[in-house]
């Protein structure tokens, strides 16, 4: 009788072992292991091809956050055919913008014009003529340097990195970074390593916004070396962006979450012990459509930005 237990357990521990051994060739099979970031972002992706971008609802930006998207997918992917679908996409959102005959530019969206009219040309997609919406709207515009510091700074550098000559240079308004008064106040730095507080869950955002996005101008999103400001202060940054995802997570907010993930792996900081835990986090939000999860209301189209940026957070090596 004893033998004949030991045949059914011997069976029901084959049986178990060729269940698990298919599970994970299915799993392997849609795009990389079950909670992997390769798979996390294939079923984001299948999420943004379902619900294109348009105009409504802050519609400029989010198309233009989405060609941002797509663009650093191109740097990141081996395969030429997937270049050629990411590029193919690119195409299709300019060839949004352009359909919209009544399209007149506003202050707010300056900044992302300039940012894909960088990316087409980069890319050779000649879909709009930039340089004559640039010259003849922007130029001699006082709007597209507002008083925003971080504004000023992208604009500066797309112009810059396009042959245009702005009122003032890259080099005389970095003094006045946010990067660079972070370094010397470091106000950002003690609220992200203080108790947890609501009160100040939107002054942190706005100032991690900042911080974040000048990274992402001044390189690029990785295609450049960081500026001095950054090299200079290596440490510091190391365990700020340590912090801001520590705070991040507490707070439940995935776009801070993703875009300062971004900035590490773009940075290459060493000593950030929370970058992998954030990186799981951020998967273990994914919803079952691909969407995830996001705390800021206060954005018109900040359901789609948490999904792009969650995108390009785990694309980045």
């Amino acid at each position: 009788m004893f033998l004949r237990y030991r045949k059914i357990a011997y069976v029901l521990v084959v049986l178990i072992a060729g269940v698990m051994i298919l599970s994970c060739q299915s799993n392997q099979s849609i795009g990389g292991k079950k909670g992997s970031p390769e798979r996390a972002v294939q079923r984001a992706l299948s999420w943004v091809y379902g619900h294109p971008a348009h105009f409504a609802d802050g519609g400029f930006i989010e198309i233009s956050e989405e060609i941002i998207t797509f663009y650093i997918l191109t740097g990141h992917t081996d395969d030429p055919l997937q270049k050629n679908s990411y590029i193919r996409e690119i195409q299709k959102l300019l060839e949004l913008i352009k359909s919209k005959k009544d399209f007149r530019l506003q202050p707010p969206e300056y900044t992302m014009f300039l940012a894909i009219a960088s990316i087409s040309e980069k890319l050779e997609l000649k879909t709009i003529d930039f340089r004559k919406i640039i010259e003849q709207e922007m130029l001699s515009n006082p709007m597209v340097y507002p008083p925003h510091i971080t504004t000023n700074i992208w604009n500066t550098v797309f112009l810059e990195r396009m042959g245009y000559n702005p009122p003032r240079s890259l080099n005389e308004i970095m003094s006045n970074s946010t990067l660079a008064r972070e370094v010397r106040q470091r106000l950002l730095f003690r609220h992200v390593k203080a108790p947890f507080d609501q009160m100040y869950l939107d002054p942190i955002s706005i100032t991690t916004y900042d911080i974040t996005h000048e990274i992402f101008a001044l390189t690029d999103f990785g295609e450049l070396p960081p500026p001095p400001v950054i090299t200079e202060n290596q440490a510091f940054f190391s365990e700020l962006f340590d912090s801001i995802i520590e705070w991040a997570m507490t707070a439940k907010h995935i776009d801070v979450l993703a875009e300062a993930i971004m900035c590490v792996k773009i940075l290459d900081l060493e000593n950030v012990p929370s970058l992998q835990r954030g990186i799981e986090f951020i998967i273990s939000k994914q919803k079952g459509d691909g969407s995830f999860g996001v705390t800021n209301p206060g954005r018109p189209n900040v359901y789609r930005h948490g999904i792009l940026v969650s995108i390009m957070a785990l694309t980045l090596p």
